[in-house]
């Protein structure tokens, strides 16, 4: 009989562990290690701030604000904490949206970004590598939002991180 106890248990362990290995390894929506918490507070802020833009007479509208906010948002609705369908999403969103949650662009750039054209540069590439620095800005951005209050300013220094991360 207490050979049996410690057979169950390290049966229970290997079961345990298993379903863990496999839930680590589900890639279906791209998280970038960002809880919960964090992508709450951060589509709160974008959303806000993306409507402040909005509502500003557009001779003041600073266009890289834009930008940056609106890396964020494509980038949450990717990762689908902002939902918003297909017809009511931003055109510049697009092709990250497409890139950023696994569907066809991604495998299309992937399989393709290796080869040369005829004048030589790899384009796809390029694509790709600027897919990869947004989604590098937007997850600073989303950190740096985390630590800062959401009432007020106070978050405005990330909008600029975002930026400069955007022109580097």
């Amino acid at each position: 009989m207490t050979l049996q106890l410690p057979n169950k248990l390290i049966l229970s362990i290997l079961i345990v562990a298993g379903t863990l290995l496999g839930c680590a390894h589900n890639d279906s929506t791209p998280s970038y290690g960002l809880d919960t918490y964090t992508l709450g507070r951060s589509s709160v802020f974008t959303q806000r701030e993306l409507i402040n833009e909005q509502l500003k007479d557009p001779a003041e509208i600073d266009t890289q604000v834009r930008d940056a906010l609106l890396n964020s948002y494509c980038d949450l609705m990717a990762q689908g904490v902002i939902y918003v369908s297909p017809d009511n999403q931003p055109q510049q969103c697009r092709s990250q949206i497409e890139s950023l949650s696994g569907t066809k662009s991604l495998s299309q750039t992937k399989s393709l970004s290796g080869t040369k054209s005829l004048s030589g540069t790899k384009g796809l590439s390029q694509t790709e590598s600027l897919s990869n620095k947004r989604r590098r800005c937007a997850f600073k951005y989303h950190s740096c939002i985390k630590s800062c209050p959401l009432k007020g300013d106070d978050c405005l220094p990330c909008i600029e991180r975002a930026k400069r991360c955007l022109n580097e």
